[in-house]
């Protein structure tokens, strides 16, 4: 991939989010207040990327494979609409492909309707047996871009709690009780209407309903083997159990659905923890880069970020959340590439790179191949956590061996 092409998908994916005619220094945004800590503020204190100007000779069909591999290209085609009328340098796409575009965002916008139409009725459908459906990631993401319906995602990820205040704490005193069966009534109800629920990973079940895969998360983290995410866990669902019980849970309701928003310190956490275990095992995109970015900025007056700064340090997020973070402020033309270290430009490389998924796979023949890309990913174990590759493969090992059904308890 060239140069060119990366500053033109930049370009497009700017002006998608907030028009040809502003830098996102001079918008609304100002990340220098979000940059919580003194060496991120210090990242920031460059000028904009200068404007780049898509030339007459862009390689088109290798810019919508990069926006698509991405997972923007909704949103670079709404730049490219954008900025077209201002720059005649961007009329000489073929009109094939430009038509082939529009129809894929056309696609996009329907199945973001019908799985939004789904979700709901699944949620109503909880909520007449005693059961609240939070959303992790999904809309409460997708709600922070300019047009949240040009945030495409394949599937959706939800946390269900039990209704029952009184069912939080059990005669033996296990916390962990009330979601776990809220857990598992969600997976019988799912299946008393005829769909399969496959159980066989412990972090989630999964089940197809008509336009809509669906991860049913008993836990939120892969915390298995792992006593830091485990702790991690047990902070999220105490901060989850929190919002339940609380008299203004309605202020997390999604329109008039029986959907709901975790509070956003778990959404948080949640995002950072996803795209670092994504970043280990397979690899980054610019989306779940851009998804961070526009969630900080606009959660930024509730993001607790004392005790956020405390948590990426607690739970060994810190160095990969440094790098990640500053790789959004580039991203939206906030810093130049001369500003981003040594490991900056190395997740940078990685972003670009081919994802290595493993997601094809299952069972034994997946564990073998999660410990490859654990053998290839090195040198990010070396850059970007506290511990080395050789300690994480032995977490894998000893969770998938010892600990096949965990159970959460202090």
């Amino acid at each position: 991939m060239t140069k060119k092409t990366q500053e033109t998908f930049f370009e497009l994916l700017r002006a998608g989010l907030w028009g040809g005619k502003r830098s996102v220094s001079g918008s609304t945004f100002n990340f220098v207040d979000s940059c919580h800590n003194s060496a991120n503020r210090a990242s920031t204190m460059a000028l904009a990327a200068p404007r780049v100007q898509a030339s007459g000779d862009v390689d088109w069909r290798l810019l919508k494979d990069v926006a698509d591999k991405q997972g923007l290209s909704a949103i670079v085609l709404d730049g490219l609409d954008k900025l077209n009328s201002n720059d005649t340098n961007l009329t000489n796409m073929p009109q094939m492909l430009r038509l082939e575009w529009i129809g894929e965002v056309l696609q996009g916008e329907a199945a973001n309707a019908t799985q939004k139409k789904i979700a709901e009725e699944m949620a109503a459908l909880f909520h007449e047996n005693c059961i609240k459906t939070f959303v992790l990631k999904g809309y409460v993401i997708s709600e922070c871009y300019p047009k949240p319906n040009h945030r495409f995602s394949v599937d959706m990820d939800c946390f269900l709690s039990n209704d029952n205040v009184n069912l939080n704490l059990n005669d033996d005193g296990n916390k962990w009780s009330s979601h776990n069966e809220a857990w598992k009534l969600g997976n019988e109800l799912i299946k008393a209407k005829g769909y399969k629920v496959g159980e066989g990973f412990y972090k989630n079940s999964t089940f197809h309903l008509p336009g809509l895969m669906v991860e049913n998360h008993q836990f939120m983290v892969p915390w298995r083997g792992n006593k830091k995410l485990k702790n991690l866990e047990i902070l999220l669902q105490e901060m989850m159990i929190m919002a339940n019980v609380s008299e203004s849970v309605e202020d997390l309701r999604i329109g008039k659905s029986h959907l709901f928003r975790p509070p956003v310190m778990v959404s948080a956490l949640f995002m950072i923890e996803h795209a670092y275990s994504h970043f280990l095992s397979e690899g980054l995109t610019w989306r779940m880069v851009l998804d961070w970015t526009l969630f900080s900025e606009n959660h930024k007056e509730e993001i607790l970020w004392k005790d956020f700064d405390k948590h990426i340090e607690k739970f060994g997020f810190k160095k990969f959340y440094d790098s990640y973070n500053r790789l959004g402020l580039y991203l939206i033309g906030e810093i130049q590439e001369s500003n981003l270290r040594f490991q900056d430009r190395k997740m940078l490389e990685d972003i670009w790179a081919p994802l290595d998924l493993h997601e094809s796979l299952h069972g034994v023949k997946a564990k073998f191949q999660l410990a490859g890309n654990t053998w290839r990913a090195r040198w990010k174990y070396r850059l970007f956590t506290d511990i080395n590759w050789m300690q994480a493969l032995w977490i894998q090992v000893k969770g998938f061996f010892f600990m096949r059904h965990p159970k959460l308890k202090v």
